[in-house]
């Protein structure tokens, strides 16, 4: 038996007022999860622990099948490991966004935490300038390749948590910036770079052109990098993944799944949808499970766009479920789950501590067998209900579903 797990991000919300009290998934055309469903087993999952805070690396772990709260992650950690780059023993790891800031005449506003969903070739530019300008600090700092990128530096550990930039989304950002002397090295940087950025001829042509300049950094992401067991060992399987997400590669590295790189996957609504799961169906020829990771949905959510939400729903059900849907019809052998890593509501521009749906499909299941014709937060009321994401791992991997 073989397995494909594909992790959506941003799919599930809560209803929306403006739209006839809808959720996004309710109002999207999505003919081929709604097949599915008519098949399948599903139900709802709490991919993140009540004793927790709400983050990628949270619902991450777990829907890898390690428990978050035994195995403890720092976000910039597991990104250091995905892209290579190994910090010093006297080292912290901070993640170091490219963001865009407005001004308001008594604070800062977060208007966008991707800095206008900047490009790989831009953010290289962005980076350097930073590395060869900012002065009297031990930091150095790495492209990811997109606004999300990677900084190191000499400095005590952090024990209060940063905040993600993405959960500041139209906040004044001052009672949010840390305090303290473990922190004033950081915003000693910050305020160079946005001196930096301003500068440059990159934003100024920005400016000119009517186009918001990726005007500040933000750091976060501060924490340990767990021990994880291989996943080899914990479930008897070889396994790859597909993922643009350098955190989702690192919790891959250290547990010594496959990563496969991808051209033209970006993680936004312009990623290369094909190219990714032409890869994942190759590569379940060789392995036991392959994880494909989607996460389009999710930055359309925590920006507030409804409409852009439907469609990025609409482009996962008709280039991602359709062709794999298709192709497992030819497997005798393959079962398949969609599950949500967390909801992104588009309604809060936040996360959300909520359940969320999962599916599970197999060619086998001809008959159908479901009291529902739709997918949608539906599923959140029937189903077999798991209690955390590990158990679902489990019971998938292990034929209990």
């Amino acid at each position: 038996m073989k397995y494909l797990v594909v992790i959506a991000s941003g799919l599930t919300d809560r209803p929306i007022a403006e739209k006839d009290n809808k959720t996004p998934l309710q109002l999207a055309e999505t003919p081929n999860l709604d097949a599915l469903v008519q098949k399948g087993q599903y139900g709802p999952v709490q991919t993140i622990p009540d004793n927790l805070h709400l983050g990628n690396e949270v619902s991450g772990l777990g829907l890898f099948g390690y428990c978050p709260e035994k195995y403890k992650a720092g976000h910039a950690a597991l990104d250091a490991v995905g892209l290579g780059v190994k910090p010093g023993d006297d080292e912290i790891t901070l993640c170091c966004d490219l963001i865009t800031l407005q001004a308001t005449h008594d604070d800062m506003i977060m208007k966008d935490y991707t800095g206008g969903n900047l490009s790989s070739e831009d953010s290289e530019l962005l980076i350097n300038a930073l590395n060869e300008q900012v002065m009297d600090s031990t930091i150095k700092f790495y492209d990811g390749k997109g606004y999300h990128n990677l900084a190191l530096i000499k400095n005590p550990i952090i024990h209060e948590r940063l905040a993600p930039p993405n959960e500041l989304i139209g906040e004044g950002i001052r009672r949010f910036m840390p305090e303290g002397k473990e922190v004033r090295d950081l915003i000693f940087v910050m305020n160079q770079a946005q001196i930096i950025l301003h500068n440059l001829p990159y934003n100024q042509k920005r400016t000119q052109d009517k186009k918001d300049p990726v005007n500040s950094i933000w750091f976060w992401g501060n924490g340990e990098r767990p021990s994880l067991p291989k996943f080899h060992d914990r479930f008897g399987k070889s396994a790859s993944v597909i993922t643009a997400s350098s955190m989702i590669k690192g919790i891959a590295k250290l547990t010594g799944i496959d990563v496969l790189d991808i051209e033209g996957a970006t993680g936004f609504f312009n990623t290369d949808y094909s190219n990714k799961v032409k890869t994942t169906l190759k590569e379940l020829e060789k392995k036991d499970v392959v994880f494909l990771h989607i996460s389009a949905g999710e930055e359309v959510s925590l920006k507030g766009n409804i409409d852009d939400k439907i469609l990025a729903i609409e482009d996962f059900d008709s280039e991602v479920v359709k062709p794999i849907a298709q192709t497992l019809e030819t497997y005798e052998e393959v079962k398949l789950l969609i599950v949500v890593n967390h909801v992104s509501s588009v309604a809060l521009m936040k996360y959300d501590r909520a359940p969320v749906p999962y599916l599970v499909y197999s060619s086998k299941s001809a008959e159908k067998n479901s009291s529902l014709n739709q997918y949608d937060e539906k599923i959140l009321e029937v189903g077999k209900k798991f209690g955390s994401a590990p158990d679902l791992i489990e019971s998938f991997l292990n034929n209990e579903l």
